[in-house]
């Protein structure tokens, strides 16, 4: 049995465009869902540039990263990390850095100390520069994570002369210089008046 729409008779093409709008928006829609979730696919965790939270001043450092351990579940497994400089499109990959150990180390020698393991420092990275980091263990992948190195000035840039000296602290200097001068000639004096 046929269907009546009164709105399809009278217009049909305003409907059909109204309908096409609304599909389009509602497709779009799913597919940014679905696109969040796409970077996930091959990661099986999550690691991150260690912070505050942490227990670590900082993550970032001139020439390194620090990034938090792989989960405890790939406890006693062998670790690659691979990354790239995103503005040189240089790859590395680092093999058998560490193993995944969960257990954390207390000492107890002399004063109590405690030990734990935050995370794996990736070092000889270049200063100001951004990488894209990824653990792997086996046939895992973890997640990429994008961070940049701290940008810091060459040391050797750095002036190290002293600047002008003005007129003041020069009258403060020749007035200093010339009481002590005073102040040992005294000295010298009381000295030998005394032993007289």
């Amino acid at each position: 049995m046929p269907v009546f729409f009164p709105n399809l008779l009278f217009f049909p093409r305003t409907l059909c465009t109204e309908h096409r709008t609304a599909m389009r928006a509602e497709m779009l829609a799913v597919l940014f869902v679905l696109g969040g979730f796409v970077p996930l696919i091959d990661a099986d965790f999550i690691p991150r540039v260690l912070t505050v939270e942490d227990g670590v001043l900082t993550g970032r450092f001139p020439d390194s990263l620090l990034l938090s351990l792989p989960p405890c579940n790939y406890s006693g497994q062998s670790v690659d990390l691979e990354y790239l400089n995103a503005n040189t499109n240089e790859y590395k990959s680092l093999t058998n850095i560490f193993t995944v150990n969960c257990t954390s180390i207390i000492s107890t020698a002399g004063s109590a100390a405690l030990s734990r393991n935050l995370g794996y420092q990736v070092t000889n990275l270049i200063n100001g520069t951004e990488y894209k980091l990824r653990y792997k263990i086996g046939a895992t992948n973890s997640s990429y994570v994008l961070a940049t190195t701290r940008t810091v000035s060459d040391y050797n840039g750095i002036d190290e002369g002293l600047p002008a000296r003005s007129g003041a602290m020069v009258v403060i200097t020749v007035i200093l210089s010339l009481a002590m001068f005073f102040l040992l000639i005294c000295l010298i004096l009381s000295t030998v008046m005394s032993t007289s």
